[in-house]
Formats: structure tokens, sequence, C-alpha cells
């Protein structure tokens, strides 16, 4: 009978240690997923933080301007060679050795060249000058385009998309070769270069549209500059410039070119490059340059 007795109280004595055993080990279990959860959450949490703090730092930065008031001097060349020949406007042909003197000053000063798709965003500049050079000649891709590869530089480039290929004309395969550069923006400058004020509607059109085609066609290029053969144009021209999905069109002459009085960018006015333009006469000119901006 006590056996049985001390039997009972060792089995008895057993299975509550189980027990307590089981209940801690519950216990510790439980206290352990609670830690995960709570660093899980802390991490999360922590995460959140980081990257609000971080969107946040990142909407600070993007700030947009109020007010830009600029200055932009933009330079028109037509040819760029030593030999004028017997060609009868010499003062057409910049000589290389003086582009690559106004390259070096613009270099040495500060000056930075655009394009136009710039001059919708000139609140990232402060010093900005725009190249501009007329017709599509060869010699512009024999002489110019190495300058603006060895200065890393931008220039404007109109071609009378007619004449591509054409004696003394760029070629197609160089102009694919200037746009690969990233340098050269390849912009329309007609088919045929006609005095666009002195044609009816239709045949402005037929310019303006089969000019635009020819860029898109065998280039992949949206032109959305239109450069006025002989700075012809009138309202008919403007007018259709718009409809045919220009954006910006450029005058013959006219000066310095100043957001706060030019408010028609279809007749953004340019500085005449000639043979005799001295280099007091260019740096006075680029010293114009100036972006104030006002942000909100």
């Amino acid at each position: 009978m006590l056996k049985n007795v001390k039997s009972n109280r060792i089995i008895f004595i057993i299975l509550i240690s189980i027990i307590i055993l089981i209940v801690l080990m519950f216990a510790i279990y439980n206290i352990k997923i609670k830690d995960i959860k709570l660093n899980t959450i802390s991490n999360l949490t922590n995460s959140f933080e980081y990257n609000f703090n971080d969107n946040d730092m990142l909407l600070a930065n993007l700030r947009v301007p109020k007010f830009v008031n600029a200055s932009v001097p933009i330079f028109m060349y037509h040819f760029v060679r030593d030999d004028t020949g017997d060609y009868e406007y010499p003062e057409n042909m910049m000589r290389p050795e003086t582009l690559k003197a106004q390259l070096q000053y613009l270099k040495d000063n500060g000056y930075e060249t655009i394009y136009k798709d710039d001059i919708a965003h000139l609140e990232n500049f402060t010093k900005p000058v725009w190249l501009t050079f007329d017709d599509g000649w060869e010699d512009f891709y024999l002489y110019a385009f190495p300058l603006f590869k060895e200065y890393n530089m931008k220039a404007s480039y109109y071609v009378i998309t007619d004449l591509i290929g054409t004696p003394g004309y760029v070629k197609l395969e160089q102009l694919k070769e200037m746009k690969e550069s990233g340098l050269i923006d390849i912009q329309s400058h007609t088919v045929t270069h006609p005095r666009l004020a002195t044609l009816n509607s239709d045949e402005i059109y037929n310019e303006l549209y089969n000019s635009k085609k020819y860029l898109k066609d065998n280039l992949d290029i949206d032109s959305e500059v239109i450069c006025y053969p002989y700075g012809s144009f009138n309202n008919t021209v403007l007018n259709l410039s718009k409809e045919v999905g220009y954006k910006y069109g450029l005058a013959m002459d006219g000066g310095v070119y100043h957001t706060s009085i030019h408010k028609n960018i279809y007749s953004i006015p340019r500085i005449y490059a000639n043979r005799s333009m001295s280099m007091t006469t260019f740096i006075n000119y680029v010293k114009n340059s100036k972006v104030e901006v006002i942000w909100e």
C-alpha cells in the first residue's frame, strides 16, 4: 500500500514537472515571437521614415522657377572655311581659326552652349550662348564639327533638305554621325530655301511640312525649330509653322534675345556672325548673357 502511494507521488511530481516545463517553453516561445514582431515593426517604421525623409529631400530640391528673366546671345553662322573663292557673299564665311578662338573664349570664361530644348529651361543655366549654323554646308562637318568635339560644346545645324547630298552640302551619313555625337542639333531650314513670305499658303505649308518629314523619315528627328531662309516670314508663315508642329522660329537678325522683350518664340532674333567680326565684338555680345531666376 505504502509502495503504491510513493509511486503515485513520483508520477504526480513528474507530471507537474512536465507541465511546468511545457508552460515555460511556451512562455519563452511567445517572448521570442513578440521580439521578432517588434523588431519587424521597428524596421518597417525606420524604413518608412528613411524613405519619407529621402522623398522629402528630393521634393525640396525640385524647385520650380516662379520667374525667369534671361538674355541669350544667339549667333548665326553659315560657312566655316578659309578660302572664300568666288562666292558673292564672302562675309558669310567664318574662318575656322576664328571659330576656334570663339569657342576657346566661351570655355575659358564659363559660358554654356545650349540647344533649342534648353530655351524652355534657362533657369538651369547661368551664362547660356546659342550657336546656330544655316544651310547645311559640308564645310561645317569638315571644319566646325571637329572643333565642337574638341571643346565638347553644342551647336545647332539647320539644313535645306533638298540639297542634302548634293555637291558642297552635307551628306546624310555625315548628318547621322553628327546626330549620334550628341553635340549637334539638326533642325529644319525648309526644303528649297525660298523666301517664305513671298509664297502662297500651300507653298509655305509644303516647305515647312516636307522638310520636317524628311528629318523624321531619314534621321528620326522631330524637328521643332524652323529657321526662316533670308529671315523672311509673315503672319501666315508663323501660323503655319505652329500648325505643322514647330515650337520655335528663328529670324535672321535682331540682336541679343531677351525673354522679357521677345515674347514671340516664332521670331527669335539672332546675331550675324560674319567673317569680319572681331573678337572684341564677339565678346561684347557674349557678355550680355545672363539668367535671373526667382524661385517658388
